[in-house]
């Protein structure tokens, strides 16, 4: 147990060990949500940033693609649809009819 938060581990980790992390936080904080897990007030503060969506988002995309090129594509276009296409007029979930 004591070998998990061993912080020479945290030495070895590269930058897509750490895109790999905080994309598996994405998945994790959304399956939370899905089973009805309540979510923090600070965390849901920190994950309603806007900077720290782009971050998430992009590991996400990252994790996906595995090419840094496409994962900026991927997210800009996120934004882009969101900001200009629909003009900042949001609905509160993506598929309402289900």
């Amino acid at each position: 147990m004591n070998q998990v938060f061993n912080m020479d581990h945290f030495e070895d980790m590269t930058s897509n060990h750490i895109i790999t992390i905080i994309a598996a936080y994405g998945i994790v904080q959304v399956l939370a949500q899905d089973l009805g897990i309540k979510t923090g007030k600070k965390q849901r503060d920190l994950i309603q940033n806007k900077y720290v969506q782009v971050v998430v988002l992009y590991c996400g995309a990252h994790v996906v693609t595995s090419n840094h090129r496409d994962a900026a594509i991927a997210t800009f276009m996120y934004f882009f649809l969101k900001h200009v296409y629909s003009d900042n007029i949001t609905s509160p979930v993506c598929f309402e009819d289900v």
